[in-house]
């Protein structure tokens, strides 16, 4: 009998425990719920925050709003940038017209550089500040798939040194670079650069970003001019990466594959210094030529700096945009072109250029931008000011 009763005092016992275990942990659970869920959302309506005791059951809870975690990874493939790009470049080699003999053929180095097909029956475009400057040169364009093709230049733009070459009859359905919309083009976006040198036709790629847009940077030099174009992309290279005169022609592509623009360059102290030239310019005289068939580009002749927010600081005086006609020698003739349309005009050393026409001379375009837009032959007027005084001087632009 009294291990009976033992036993069933234990099973009691058992009971109690494991009853008391589940309402303890239901609680627990429950103040845990109240605490963390169910109290902060509650505090949330009008009502319910202004009765003291919620106050008191809120004090030293933070409410935390749920986030997704978002894990962000690079792949190592770059067939993003390349594989819609790359397939458009080209390499472009120049030899002498008249080859009589290999032994009078250097090897040694072979003159090449990069060119980016812009139409699928063989329009080329690239960059010519030297290369397409020879006369009696012959072309030949080899591209991706080991083909090759005859290349002649057709038209070159003084302003933006871009040349466009076409390659013979046998050049159709070839792949076409595609070119950012200018507003899309931004510092800071991942980019590849594309050129095609060196030995047969050979893809190099050079990694970075598009680190600055250089609005006041001018292909005519330190001071600008109004026949050179004023505004490139520059590009922060991976380290130990670097271009090449090879690639330039080529295309810089984002990682969509499209491009913001050809590769250019121009030697600054002795030293290749590159960038790109941006796709609305590109594309305009892509436009340009397949409309006329030529560019035609307007002169003013005169060289001058871009005024911004710092040069009105350095003057002390309050204009931060326009166009100073000057020169550091502070001679007439060094900043107007003697005979040019501006000379014409009477446009002296130190007028300060506001606007030609009704376009506002601004930093997003620049004298050299508003002058190219004009033909030979136009007449504008210019809002001048100078000598503290505000004129209008007409021009007829050669």
């Amino acid at each position: 009998m009294g291990k009976e009763k033992n036993s069933k005092w234990k099973s009691k016992l058992a009971k109690v425990i494991i009853v008391a275990f589940f309402v303890f942990l239901v609680a627990g659970v429950s103040s845990v719920a109240m605490e963390k869920y169910i109290f902060p959302r509650l505090s949330t309506l009008s009502w319910f925050e202004n009765q003291d005791f919620f106050k008191k059951a809120m004090e030293n809870v933070t409410v935390i709003n749920k986030t997704e975690e978002v894990t962000v990874s690079e792949s190592g493939n770059v067939s993003g940038y390349t594989d819609k790009s790359a397939a458009s470049i080209v390499e472009i080699v120049a030899r002498p017209a008249a080859v009589g003999s290999s032994k009078n053929v250097s090897y040694a180095n072979i003159s090449s550089q990069s060119g980016t097909i812009v139409t699928a029956d063989g329009l080329v475009a690239s960059f010519g500040e030297k290369f397409f400057s020879g006369k009696d040169v012959e072309y030949k364009a080899f591209s991706q798939d080991g083909k090759s093709y005859g290349a002649k230049v057709v038209v070159a733009d003084p302003y933006t040194d871009l040349v466009l070459l076409k390659l013979d009859d046998g050049a159709q359905n070839l792949p076409v670079a595609e070119f950012i919309a200018p507003e899309d083009i931004k510092v800071g976006t991942k980019t590849v650069f594309i050129g095609r040198s060196g030995f047969n036709a050979e893809l190099s790629l050079r990694f970075g970003l598009s680190s600055e847009l250089a609005k006041d940077y001018s292909l005519a030099g330190p001071i600008a001019t109004s026949e050179k174009l004023q505004g490139v992309l520059f590009g922060q290279l991976n380290p130990g990466n670097s271009l090449n005169e090879a690639m330039v022609g080529g295309a810089a592509a984002d990682q969509n594959g499209n491009s913001s623009g050809i590769i250019g360059s121009r030697v600054e102290d002795s030293e290749a210094r590159y960038f790109v030239v941006p796709a609305n310019h590109v594309q305009f005289v892509i436009d340009k030529y397949l409309d006329q068939g030529k560019i035609e580009r307007a002169g003013l002749g005169v060289y001058y700096v871009s005024l911004s927010k710092e040069t009105a600081f350095l003057a002390g005086n309050s204009f931060d945009k326009g166009a100073l006609v000057w020169s550091p020698s502070g001679q007439q003739g060094l900043a107007v072109i003697a005979g040019s349309a501006a000379d014409v005009a009477g446009i002296k050393l130190g007028d300060i250029i506001l606007g030609v026409n009704n376009d506002e001379i601004n930093p997003d375009q620049n004298l050299a931008y508003l002058i190219s837009g004009y033909k030979p032959g136009d007449r504008v007027t210019l809002k001048i000011n100078r000598g503290g005084q505000e004129t209008e001087v007409k021009v007829t632009l050669q």
